[in-house]
């Protein structure tokens, strides 16, 4: 299992479902072969460039597959990468941490009650800015609709805090997503990157 990429005061933790097999194999977050996700924090501003390019992901995945990759070459890769998100205040972690999921359809990573208390009670702990949720609307009104009466599952800014944090749902980044759908997610993305933004320049005047 991925370790998460979360320490106190952060401006915001990205929350996946699960931590995903191709992600596991190669030994970081969000390296499906169709994820958007490195693409969609580009797009969005929310950082300066792609952290992890399709290229990158690319050579690892050639790499694993032919041996021609060193294991401390891939730990200092992703090393400098953790370093990075954790400068511009990015986290990563994942609301299902007990199995890894197969694929986007693999209904036994769904996460349950307990998986979202254990989150609830980590927000608690690390007080992040905002949390978002890179996920899909269904599972998101499914595991929270019940706390927070507010959950619903348009993209963006949700009605409701958890632990202090604002809570933003942005939908799955695995590239299924196309038209207005599409369009609508990478509004989220932008709209949280303007957010993140002013959160800077607030936590700057304080």
């Amino acid at each position: 299992m991925l370790p998460n990429i979360w320490e106190p005061d952060l401006t915001a933790v990205f929350v996946d479902t699960a931590v995903a097999e191709p992600s596991d194999t190669l030994g970081f977050h969000h390296l499906q072969p169709r994820s958007r996700f490195w693409e969609l924090l580009e797009l969005g501003a929310i950082t300066p460039t792609c952290v992890i390019t399709k290229q990158e992901r690319k050579a690892l995945a050639d790499g694993h597959a032919t041996g021609s990759v060193s294991d401390p070459v891939r730990i200092m890769f992703f090393q400098k990468k953790t370093s990075l998100l954790l400068r511009l205040g990015i986290g990563l972690t994942d609301l299902n941490r007990r199995i890894i999921a197969l694929n986007e359809k693999d209904k036994a990573v769904r996460p349950t009650e307990e998986d979202a208390q254990q989150l609830i009670g980590k927000v608690e702990r690390l007080h992040p800015k905002l949390l978002a949720f890179v996920t899909s609307p269904e599972i998101f009104v499914e595991l929270f609709k019940a706390r927070y009466p507010g959950a619903c599952d348009i993209l963006g800014l949700q009605p409701f805090k958890i632990g202090g944090a604002e809570v933003w749902l942005l939908g799955f980044t695995d590239g299924i997503l196309r038209g207005e759908a599409l369009t609508r997610q990478e509004d989220a993305f932008f709209a949280l990157g303007e957010r993140i933004s002013a959160l800077k320049e607030e936590m700057k005047r304080e």
